[in-house]
């Protein structure tokens, strides 16, 4: 492809604005495929007709989007300890666990708050037992054993992957040299690619899939191993190159829905091939988007869509909540109004599903960073030994 830029930030500094602008992409694409439909729906289907299947499939490749967050994560996260590790010469473990617990538990415990609220105002007790598992990060487990938990806090089960990769990547960075990171990114994917076999030959359901460790730390190879190809580097590629390798990344993810069906409905299951191409296209679509994104001019963005993805994690912490509390009252309330007009119908739900959820949820983020999460941001600060991420709106 293109050459990579031998310049690169200060050691003791990494801040990529643009990769700010990925997070935020990577949760609009989360969103999208939780507000929007992609099973098939009768009137999409009369209005799409032929282009159906893809719209439904581009809808349910959207849910990808979380694999971008855990390799952007796992690249972000390597490069940070790496950097700490030539600085200092070693990587200060409880300084890492330290930052990493001011800046997810506070607003992940606030969200299992609220969880519990839902459960006990909706008389569903049987969550709050659900709800103790995501609270000791175990949900990947008990997930895949007893099905999918029907509360807000769903999404939140992704934050058990992360803390399980943050419990082993400090001491891999501390006492692995590069080679021996290769050899552990190597032996994650064989494991992943080999659980897949397992479960696609067994005809495991969905939840028991996408919700599970094994399957989900490929994408955290991936950006381990983005990180150490790159060595701290910029690829220098033209908007042109950018787009292209944008197009590629979308690809692998549509491909892995639309043909291998590898985030299938029910017991749909298309079995362990499938699987194992499927899941690596997604971590390699989420790879190649890292790579088109990773060197851009900030300048060329939008300031709101950096700040968005500062305050990204409320975002993904919020919007199933946002979701919940738009269906449960004012769908029921604005479906009650007749309308006649097709196309005011259609703007109905849209802004019904979609843009009144969205609006909450970025102004529930909005308060919760500057009111909630900053006072445990500026804890953070002063301890971190790479200067990275600011605080929004504080620069």
């Amino acid at each position: 492809m293109a050459e990579l830029d031998p310049t690169s930030p200060p050691k003791n500094k990494y801040y990529r604005p643009e990769l700010d602008v990925l997070r935020f992409l990577a949760f609009s694409l989360v969103f999208l495929a939780h507000s929007l439909k992609g099973d098939p729906q009768p009137r999409i289907t009369h209005l799409l007709k032929g282009f159906a299947s893809v719209y439904y499939s581009s809808v349910v490749a959207s849910t990808f989007g979380l694999n971008l967050f855990f390799a952007l994560s796992a690249f972000l996260i390597c490069e940070l300890l790496l950097r700490e590790r030539t600085v200092n010469g070693t990587v200060q473990i409880k300084q890492f666990y330290f930052r990493r617990i001011l800046r997810i538990w506070p607003l992940y415990y606030l969200g299992l708050a609220l969880g519990v609220l839902v459960a006990l105002l909706s008389q569903s007790h049987s969550d709050l037992v659900a709800i103790g598992w995501f609270g000791i990060f175990l949900s990947t487990w008990t997930i895949p054993a007893h099905g999918f938990v029907a509360n807000p806090v769903s999404p939140l089960w992704s934050i058990s992957v992360e803390e399980q990769f943050y419990a082993v990547v400090p001491w891999l960075t501390r006492f692995f040299n590069r080679n021996m990171l290769y050899g552990f990114c190597l032996v994650v994917i064989v494991v992943s690619n080999a659980w897949l076999l397992y479960l696609g030959r067994v005809r495991a359901p969905m939840y028991r899939i996408w919700e599970n460790s094994f399957v989900q730390f490929e994408p955290f190879a991936a950006g381990i191993l983005l990180c150490l190809i790159l060595r701290g580097r910029l690829p220098r590629i033209a908007i042109w190159q950018r787009l292209i390798v944008i197009a590629a990344g979308w690809y692998c993810w549509f491909f892995a829905c639309h043909r291998l069906h590898v985030l299938f409905d029910l017991n749909q299951n298309p079995g362990g091939w499938s699987l194992v191409g499927g899941y690596g296209l997604g971590a390699l679509g989420s790879a190649l988007l890292l790579i088109a994104f990773l060197g851009v001019d900030s300048k060329l963005f939008p300031g709101w869509t950096i700040y968005l993805g500062r305050i990204s994690f409320g975002l993904y912490v919020y919007h199933e909540f946002a979701l919940y509390f738009s269906s449960k009252t004012l769908t029921m309330y604005l479906e009650s109004v007749e309308i006649q007009n097709y196309a005011l119908k259609v703007l109905r739900a849209v802004s019904v599903e979609v843009l009144l959820p969205l609006a909450l949820t970025v102004l529930a983020a909005i308060l919760s960073y500057r009111f909630f999460e900053t006072p445990f941001l500026k804890i953070k600060k002063r301890h971190a030994l790479i200067e990275s991420q600011p605080i929004a709106g504080r620069e």
